[in-house]
């Protein structure tokens, strides 16, 4: 059990925070949670807006966002494919698997998340495509990443596609 504590300033404070971020672990917890005490109505005010704020979708990536990624995955991509040592292939696929489900979530308007909730929102969002990042990471960490390898550039395809030449890192990134 986890409590949380907190005026209805610092809770919307938090909610307009994580909103912006695509990710937001407090209206989840507010729409899946139990209200066990609510002395002034607020408590029943604050879940129906983490429900519908969590049944809505997040603001899809813009075009800089979009590309920004698409570099950093494709960078990634390239090392993966030209690297040899098994220990670095390991930290790799768990950069890339992170990269590319939140780009995959990013480009379809999907809620983010950390850790198991990144992975339970690529499996909400596209079972399929969860199922072709997860299964190629557990390969590529056994050292045959050819899987993983297609299904990240099934990911870069989808948000346009490997994006290396002529771009450059805008300074505010």
């Amino acid at each position: 059990m986890e409590l949380f504590v907190q005026t209805q300033d610092i809770w919307r404070r938090f909610a307009d925070q994580e909103t912006a971020k695509r990710s937001s672990p407090l209206l989840a917890m507010c729409s899946d949670g139990m209200l066990l005490v609510d002395r002034d109505g607020l408590g029943t005010s604050l879940p129906g807006r983490g429900t519908k704020a969590v049944g809505c979708r997040a603001a899809a990536a813009v075009d800089r966002e979009r590309d920004y990624q698409r570099y950093i995955l494709t960078d990634l991509l390239d090392d993966l494919r030209g690297c040899a040592d098994p220990a670095e292939q390991v930290h790799l696929a768990a950069h890339m698997l992170q990269r590319a489900s939140e780009l995959a979530l990013l480009m379809g308007g999907h809620w983010l998340g950390g850790g198991k909730w990144l992975s339970r929102r690529l499996a909400a969002a596209d079972p399929g495509l969860h199922h072709a990042l997860t299964e190629g990471a557990t390969q590529a960490v056994a050292g045959d990443t050819s899987i993983f390898v297609t299904a990240v550039t099934r990911v870069l395809d989808q948000a346009g596609g490997p994006l290396w030449d002529g771009y450059a890192i805008p300074a505010s990134t």
